[in-house]
């Protein structure tokens, strides 16, 4: 599998270099209203649920892809997904021109594995592999060393972590002012390490 050379650090630098080339929609901040009066707090939500691929997964899977040699991207990608980071690796695919191969649980939901191949097209092969994400993984990992092709991780990686901090380098412009608390969903992690860089 490539190994694209020396991965950078992840550092406020390069989450707003990630944030000039990204393809994501700066997604709207929204007050709720009905959280806010149940807490009686201002309660804030950044939305990337309206996000490509309706979560900030193509932000990771996006930097990453796009900080590929020209000779790395030929060889194609490979990632495994629950999903979410699946359509955001098929929109990069589309977006870059880049075959990718794309390995998920058995158990994946049939809307999600139809909109992965409608937003990959022709650039994806979606293959059902394991009943985890964890055997999935795996496959895909073994799959792309095989191949040849860049493993686009979900998480573990400096340049998915700094496309997926780019939630927080949105936030902080919209806001303008510290925030009390902030609250975000933590999985592998990438998020959450990218939004606290």
């Amino acid at each position: 599998m490539s190994e694209s050379g020396k991965k950078p650090a992840v550092t406020p630098a390069a989450i707003e270099e990630a944030a000039a080339r990204t393809i994501a929609t700066r997604t709207a901040v929204e007050r709720s209203v009905r959280l806010s009066e149940r807490y009686a707090a201002e309660v804030l939500l950044k939305r990337e649920d309206l996000q490509l691929g309706r979560s900030y997964k193509v932000r990771g899977a996006y930097n990453l892809m796009s900080s590929l040699t020209p000779e790395e991207l030929s060889r194609g990608v490979v990632c495994a997904s629950a999903g979410n980071h699946a359509q955001g690796v098929a929109i990069s695919c589309a977006r870059l021109g880049v075959p990718g191969h794309i390995v998920v649980p058995t158990n994946t939901p049939k809307q999600k594995r139809d909109r992965i191949t409608a937003l990959g097209g022709s650039h994806v092969t979606l293959t059902l592999h394991g009943s985890t994400y964890d055997e999935a993984s795996a496959y895909a990992y073994e799959l792309g060393r095989g191949l040849g092709a860049t493993y686009v991780s979900a998480f573990d990686d400096p340049r998915t972590i700094a496309g997926q901090g780019t939630v927080g380098y949105e936030l902080t412009s919209q806001i303008g002012e510290p925030l009390d608390v902030l609250l975000l969903p933590v999985g592998g992690g990438g998020l959450a390490s990218g939004v606290a860089t």
